[in-house]
């Protein structure tokens, strides 16, 4: 082999694997654009354990929170003391932060119960609650009362008075008004377990693949939608100030806070802060596919693994953790960005990195997160 051959060969061996490295590299920052077969075979596992381990689990324990306040108000009737009030008071509590674990889940049989616009709209219209009060008329699955209905409408029969047993004790018709609407929610939450526990459990776990309409590009693209509007914005960026796509400053007003009337009773915001904390880790626990009891199971954690993206589950954990911090170092939702921000990049993390590799379409047109 002349000298100048050898030189050649070299050249071309050296040029062969240069393509090899480089083509490694860019598969690993742009996967295929249709998912190896380790993740199609996955699917079945992770949409079964969304349903039976995070999914129907968020139902059920809302439906038994609700049991248990229903049965809250119906011994208030008889105990309109202020032990009543405390024990009518710790049952609302605990049922509200069970439903922001099942509200995440918005979606197939939520959608048709109208879980989130007849539970938790707010500001609530306090005159329009006065007159459904006064004329006893309750239509709670109607729109003529979606700002008097669910859980706002409760912060204010249960803290928008000075003293709680003395309102109930002089009109009949609020006791009766805050029995009606309890048991309308409580019917609700049968209602969803009865629904995602029936046909659609079965449908929830056959529908595969990553197709728009299928469980995964539904869970994703529904679940940001309500993250988006119901967590980022109307639990934080409208008290704040900060609201939409764009970041459309506007007044902040903090009378839009979630459970404002219980804010202005302890002077603090305690239990708004733990209402958007239930809803973010309704969140992490889907991503992680992790249960109630905190069994991790297969989750879109896994999924990533599976193809080799670590990176952007990591990425993905810390915002959770940096979310958490945010959280934890405020006493008000008003106050500087730093929540609101923390928020939205998650959002970002799952919509510009998450969803492209898994070749999930983000279904309202955009993957940026903005």
């Amino acid at each position: 082999m002349t000298l100048q051959f050898k030189f050649s060969y070299l050249i071309l061996v050296a040029a062969a694997v240069g393509l090899l490295l480089f083509g490694a590299c860019d598969d690993s920052v742009n996967p295929p654009s249709e998912p190896p077969e380790t993740l199609e075979n996955a699917y079945v596992q992770h949409l079964s354990n969304q349903i039976n381990g995070v999914i129907i689990p968020a139902m059920e324990n809302y439906q038994t929170k609700m049991t248990v306040f229903q049965a809250a108000v119906s011994n208030f009737g008889s105990h309109m003391d202020e032990d009543g009030v405390q024990t009518l008071r710790e049952a609302y509590e605990q049922a509200y932060l069970a439903y922001q674990a099942a509200a995440v889940h918005n979606f197939y049989a939520t959608v048709n119960q109208g879980l989130v616009i007849n539970t938790n709209l707010y500001p609530i219209n306090t005159n329009l609650l006065t007159d459904l009060i006064e004329q006893e008329s309750y239509h709670f699955n109607t729109t003529s009362h979606e700002r008097a209905n669910g859980f706002p409408a409760l912060d204010y029969l249960l803290f928008g008075m000075n003293d709680v047993g003395n309102y109930y004790k002089t009109d009949s018709k609020r006791l009766t008004f805050l029995s009606k609407l309890v048991d309308s929610m409580k019917e609700r939450s049968d209602a969803l377990v009865e629904n995602w526990s029936g046909d659609l459990k079965a449908n929830f776990i056959e529908n595969g693949g990553v197709a728009l309409g299928s469980s995964i590009s539904k869970q994703l693209n529904e679940s940001m939608v309500y993250f988006e509007e119901h967590v980022r914005e109307n639990k934080v960026g409208i008290p704040i100030g900060r609201l939409g796509p764009n970041d459309t400053p506007i007044a902040s007003d903090a009378t839009k806070t979630e459970a404002y009337y219980q804010s202005l009773v302890e002077g603090t915001d305690r239990f708004a802060l733990q209402l958007v904390k239930a809803a973010i880790e309704e969140m992490e626990d889907f991503y992680l596919g992790e249960n109630a009891d905190g069994k991790n199971g297969q989750g879109y954690d896994d999924l990533l693994l599976a193809i080799d993206q670590s990176s952007i589950d990591a990425d993905i954990k810390a915002q959770f953790e940096n979310i958490y911090e945010s959280l934890d170092a405020r006493k008000t939702i008003s106050g500087d960005d730093a929540l609101y921000d923390s928020i939205q990049a998650l959002v970002t993390l799952f919509k510009s990195d998450l969803f492209p590799v898994l070749n999930v379409q983000d279904a309202d047109g955009g993957n940026d997160g903005d």
